[in-house]
C-alpha cells in the first residue's frame, strides 16, 4: 500500500494490486470508476470540439489549472486505489496535454480583452508552470489520499468559469455532452468521496457548490443555444 505523498519512482518499486481495497470498498471503487468514465466521456467531447469547431470548451484557467493537478498527482502524489487507477491518471493526463497543447492555439478565444488575446501563450505557460508547482507542494503538505481537497477546489474554479463562456462574443464551444458528464461525473465522485470522509465539512460545502454551479450553468447553457439568454452588459 503506498503511503501518502509516494512519488511514481517509489511506487514503481514494489508491487501493488491491480485494486487496492485497504483504504477502499467495493462500492467506493466502483463509484470512483464510474465518475471517471463520465470525465473520460467530457474529455472526448473536448477533443471531439477542438478538431471540429477549433475552440477548446473547457475554460482556459480551468485547464491550466487541472493539468498542473494532473501532472502533480501522477508524480508526487500516487493514487492509493491499485495500479489500475495509476495506469488511468497517466492516460488521463496524456488526454488532457492535448487539451492543454490545444490552448495555445485556440485558448484566446476565449477572451476578450485585447491584450490576453495577443499575449495569451506568455499566461498559459506561466500559469501552468505556477499550476504545478502550488498543487503539487499542496499535495504533499496538506491533501488527503486521491487529492480530494485540491481536485475540488479546482472543480469548483471550473464551474464557475464555465458560466463566463457564456457571456463570451462569438463563443461557439458549448457542449451537452461535456457539461452532463462533467456534472454526472462529478456528483458520483462527490458520494463517493462523502461516504469516505463524512466529517469532512469544507469537502461536503465543496460537493455542494459545484453541483449547485453546474446545474445553473446546464440551465443558462441551455437557454444560451435556444437564443434566449440576455448578452447585455451594463456600463
Amino acid at each position: 500500500m503506498p503511503v501518502l505523498g509516494t512519488t511514481i519512482f517509489q511506487y514503481l518499486k514494489e508491487p501493488h494490486p491491480w485494486i487496492d481495497l485497504t483504504r477502499y470498498t467495493w462500492w467506493q471503487v466502483t463509484l470512483f470508476f464510474a465518475g471517471s468514465m463520465l470525465w473520460l466521456a467530457c474529455y472526448i467531447a473536448t477533443l471531439r470540439d477542438i478538431r471540429k469547431k477549433k475552440t477548446v470548451d473547457i475554460p482556459a484557467s480551468a485547464v491550466i489549472l487541472n493539468f498542473g493537478w494532473e501532472i502533480a498527482a501522477c508524480i508526487f502524489f500516487v493514487p492509493d486505489m491499485g495500479k489500475l487507477l495509476v495506469a488511468a491518471y497517466w492516460a488521463w493526463m496524456l488526454c488532457d496535454l492535448f487539451i492543454f497543447y490545444s490552448l495555445f492555439k485556440y485558448g484566446y478565444k476565449q477572451m476578450r480583452i485585447d491584450y490576453f488575446r495577443r499575449n495569451a501563450h506568455y499566461f498559459i505557460l506561466s500559469g501552468i508552470i505556477i499550476s504545478f508547482l502550488s498543487q503539487a507542494a499542496f499535495m504533499v503538505q496538506y491533501d488527503l489520499p486521491m487529492a480530494p481537497i485540491s481536485g475540488y477546489i479546482i472543480n469548483l474554479i471550473m464551474s464557475i468559469a464555465f458560466l463566463y463562456l457564456l457571456f463570451v462574443p462569438g463563443f461557439t464551444g458549448y457542449s451537452r455532452v461535456a457539461k452532463w458528464s462533467k456534472f454526472l461525473g462529478t456528483g458520483i465522485i462527490s458520494i463517493m468521496f462523502f461516504t469516505k470522509y463524512p466529517s469532512n465539512y469544507f469537502l461536503t460545502i465543496m460537493y455542494i457548490a459545484v453541483a449547485c454551479f453546474d446545474v445553473l450553468y446546464i440551465i443558462l447553457m441551455e437557454k444560451k443555444l435556444k437564443g434566449t439568454l440576455s448578452l447585455s452588459v451594463t456600463e
